[in-house]
C-alpha cells in the first residue's frame, strides 16, 4: 500500500499526545510575544511572537518605516522618553534585534531612531537646532542607541540569498531574535536570481514578491525568529472602503504567508464625518491615521479598524480607539505585558 506514497517515513501522530502538557504551558505562558510600540496592536496581535511573520503596508508617505523603526526600537532599547510624563521610562529589555533598509542609508535610519527614543522632532535633528532640554534628550537617545542590541544593515540591491545570508550573520554575530525588512519590493539581483534558479524568463512582479514572502515566513519558522515586513499600496486604496491584501501593489498572494496582516492610511474627510458623534461621546482625540487589520492568525480581532494619533517627526503613531470597517466601536483591552530579564542559571 505504501508503493504510492513518496514520504512513507513521516508518520502521523496521535492528536492527543503532548495535548495536556499544551494547555499546562499555555496556562503558565500565554501565546504573548514581546509588546509592540502600541498596547492596543500588542493585544490584537498578540505581540511580536517568534516564528511569525507580520506585514503592515502603507500609502507612500503615511508612515510604513517610521512605524518598524518605532517598533524595532521599542523591543531593542530599554528607555524611551516619555512625553506625558516628561521623564525617561525603563522600557522592558533590549533584545537583540536587525534593521534591514533596502532604501535609506544608515544616517537616515539612525535619526529616525534617536527622534523615537528622545520624542524630539526629527527636523530638529536635521537642522541642528533645538528647544529647550531638546539636546539633551538626543544625547541620552544617542548613548542609549549605542548601548543596544539594535543593528542596521543595508541591503540596496538583494536576493533572497542575501537576506537569509543577512539574517543568519545576524543570529550567529548577535543573537538576533526580531528582523525588520523595510521592504518588500523586486529588484535587479532577486529577478535574476529567481530566473536563474527556476529557468525561466519573464516572470512577472507577482510571482517574485509571492517567492520573497513565502521564503520570509520560512526563515522565521526555521530560525524561530520574528519578523516584519511591508509593501506599497497599489492605486486603488483611495477609494477602497475595505482596505485587505486586495490593495497591496504587485501581489495580494504576498498575503498568504503572513501571520498578521496590516495596512496604514491617511483619515480621510468621509471618515472623520462617519466617526464624528462616536469622537464627541467618548471625547476622543481626531485621529489622523487608519490602521486596518485584515488578517490576524491565532487573534480574534479581524477586519478592525485602529484609529491612530500620527506625530511622524517622532515615528510615534499610537493607536487611540478601535471600530470595525462600519465604524461601529469596538471594546479592546490594553495590554500590559511586563518583560524581565531571564533568571541566571547556576
Amino acid at each position: 500500500r505504501l508503493a504510492y506514497v513518496d514520504n512513507a517515513d513521516m508518520e502521523a501522530e496521535n492528536a492527543g499526545d503532548g495535548a495536556l502538557e499544551l494547555l499546562e504551558k499555555l496556562r503558565n505562558t500565554p501565546e504573548m510575544g514581546y509588546p509592540l510600540y502600541s498596547p492596543l496592536l500588542t493585544t490584537i496581535t498578540r505581540g511580536a511572537r517568534l516564528g511569525k511573520f507580520y506585514l503592515r503596508s502603507a500609502a507612500t508617505g503615511v508612515g510604513k518605516t517610521r512605524t518598524m523603526i518605532a517598533d524595532a526600537c521599542f523591543i531593542a532599547c530599554n528607555e524611551i522618553f516619555d512625553k506625558k510624563l516628561n521623564r525617561w521610562v525603563v522600557n522592558g529589555t533590549k533584545e537583540p534585534t536587525l534593521f534591514i533598509t533596502t532604501e535609506q542609508d544608515k544616517s537616515e535610519i539612525q535619526t529616525m531612531m534617536i527622534a523615537f527614543l528622545s520624542g524630539v522632532d526629527e527636523e530638529h535633528l536635521l537642522q541642528g537646532e533645538y528647544e529647550q532640554q531638546e539636546w539633551e534628550r538626543v544625547k541620552r537617545a544617542a548613548q542609549i542607541l549605542k548601548e543596544s542590541p539594535l543593528y542596521i544593515q543595508q541591503l540596496p540591491d538583494f536576493s533572497m540569498s542575501d537576506i537569509e545570508a543577512t539574517v543568519k550573520k545576524g543570529i550567529q554575530d548577535y543573537e538576533v531574535k526580531y528582523v525588520f525588512f523595510d521592504y518588500i519590493h523586486s529588484s535587479m539581483k532577486i529577478l535574476q536570481e529567481v530566473t536563474s534558479k527556476a529557468g525561466v524568463k519573464g516572470l512577472r512582479e507577482d510571482n517574485v514578491l509571492f517567492m520573497i514572502s513565502i521564503r520570509l515566513k520560512d526563515i522565521c519558522n526555521q530560525y524561530q525568529i520574528f519578523i516584519m515586513s511591508a509593501t506599497q499600496l497599489n492605486g486603488s486604496y483611495a477609494e477602497a472602503d475595505k482596505f485587505d491584501q486586495n490593495l497591496l501593489r504587485g501581489a495580494k498572494a504576498i498575503a498568504d504567508k503572513i501571520d498578521a496582516g496590516m495596512m496604514l492610511l491617511s483619515a480621510s474627510q468621509d471618515d472623520l464625518k462617519a466617526l464624528d458623534m462616536l469622537i464627541k461621546q467618548n471625547h476622543f482625540e481626531r485621529p489622523t491615521i487608519k490602521l486596518s487589520i485584515y488578517k490576524n492568525r491565532r487573534g480574534r480581532y479581524k477586519d478592525v479598524l485602529l484609529w491612530c494619533k500620527a506625530e511622524l517627526g517622532t515615528c510615534r503613531i499610537e493607536p487611540m480607539f478601535v471600530t470595525d470597517y462600519q465604524y461601529k466601536l469596538i471594546d479592546v483591552p490594553i495590554s500590559k505585558v511586563t518583560v524581565q530579564e531571564p533568571a541566571l542559571k547556576f
